[in-house]
């Protein structure tokens, strides 16, 4: 008789593995759902309904449904209210098509995506008496503790009230957010969270790159330090800080340097009239969205990375840009000094503190041999530090034979 393959029911926020369009973000669950198929998992995705039919591809292995796109549906609706919208907006429109899958299917663990699972998970997990897990890529700023409190409510309110709805165990990434301090302050047991650290190409270290070839074809000028930031162009990056340290910058380091925006979003044209009203036009480049297969060669012709993100500046961007070589200039928010080490792989400033930013940017700037040497020991802490994708999907593989063995908890 042939055994049935195990199988995965994951309920996903997202319409496709690139968070940032095709080819473009961090492809976690596209690295994910390969590995556990290779080794014979059947996952069955439940995903929002696709703008366009250029979705993901059903295989033998891998396997999508639908759900409403709320997400979409409420895309005009803008923050706070959003956090108060969507949570029963998203549970009404997946509730009873989950709960479907799961009778029809029997997996054998319901994983979610984010905190809007918990809810579903729970609730199906407990009806039908499977293990639950959920999956959190960071935790914005649930971590944030230090905020006035009325402040913290208004931006955490989702997650907190999501934190209710208990599952088997929490798999949180280790994206500077300081996931695994908020989840435990909360009331999550220590025991139910595994926190893990994100993968990366470790092979992108020594990829060689020819500097003048992919310059040209960025447009980056050939001969200037090239100052560089990467992220989705939204506030909470905080690129105009960017753009306002640049501009704090003595005319001889401003001379040297081009300051080039990776990336794009929401915030594009602001940024651009902002370097405009800074008197930074003829300085400033933005390259547009970089497909992650290129964002090796984007990353090795550039000289320093700066990192201005209110949440986290240990990030991917930040983290690819230290094992690529690149020094990290950054403000110390949350859990950056983890890998942004001051002095050993790049500078660091108290955080919102443009002036000091400045100065550290501008002695790196001005200092080419402290600026490579820098680089050096960044991509050396790459190699001994980060883990390969493989290595990261094979944890959470050992944690999924776990919990499939170990049947659901429920409390």
């Amino acid at each position: 008789m042939t055994e049935r393959k195990r199988r995965i029911l994951i309920l996903s926020i997202w319409e496709d593995f690139w968070s940032l369009g095709k080819g473009s973000g961090v492809p976690d669950e596209l690295h994910f759902s390969r590995y556990l198929t290779d080794r014979g998992f059947e996952l069955h995705y439940l995903i929002p309904e696709p703008a366009r039919s250029t979705g993901p591809t059903d295989g033998a292995r891998l396997n999508f449904h639908t759900y409403p796109n709320i997400f979409r549906s409420l895309g005009r609706i803008r923050e706070p209210l959003l956090r108060f919208l969507r949570p029963p907006a998203f549970n009404r429109a997946v509730l009873d098509r989950l709960r479907g899958l799961a009778a029809s299917l029997q997996p054998d663990l319901l994983l979610g995506l984010s905190h809007y699972s918990l809810k579903p998970l729970h609730i199906v997990g407990s009806e039908l008496g499977l293990p639950t897990a959920v999956k959190l890529f960071g935790v914005m700023y649930l971590g944030r503790f230090e905020l006035p409190r009325l402040t913290y409510w208004m931006r955490n309110f989702d997650q907190v009230r999501a934190l209710r709805h208990t599952v088997d165990h929490y798999i949180v990434l280790n994206d500077g957010t300081q996931g695994k301090l908020a989840l435990t302050r909360l009331g999550i047991p220590p025991e139910k969270i595994s926190f893990l650290q994100n993968g990366m190409n470790l092979a992108w270290a020594d990829t060689p790159v020819d500097r003048p070839l992919v310059r040209s074809r960025l447009g980056l000028p050939r001969e200037d330090i090239c100052v560089a930031t990467l992220a989705r162009l939204v506030k909470s990056k905080r690129v105009e800080l960017f753009l306002r340290v640049a501009a704090r910058l003595d005319a001889e380091a401003r001379s040297r340097s081009s300051f080039v925006i990776g990336g794009d979003g929401p915030e594009r044209d602001a940024l651009a009239l902002e370097a405009r009203r800074l008197g930074l036009d003829d300085r400033v480049i933005f390259t547009g969205v970089i497909p992650h297969d290129e964002v090796v060669q984007f990353l090795k012709v550039c000289d320093i990375f700066v990192g201005t993100n209110e949440l986290t500046n240990m990030s991917m961007p930040p983290c690819e840009a230290i094992l690529c070589g690149v020094p990290v200039v950054a403000f110390d928010v949350s859990g950056t000094a983890e890998v942004v080490r001051d002095g050993e792989t790049g500078l660091l400033a108290t955080d919102g503190d443009i002036e000091g930013l400045a100065r550290a940017l501008g002695s790196l700037i001005m200092d080419e041999p402290r600026r490579k040497r820098l680089g050096r020991q960044a991509a050396e802490f790459g190699r001994r530090h980060f883990v390969s994708w493989n290595e990261r999907i094979g944890m959470e593989l050992s944690l999924i034979e776990r919990l499939i063995g170990a049947g659901p908890e429920r409390s």
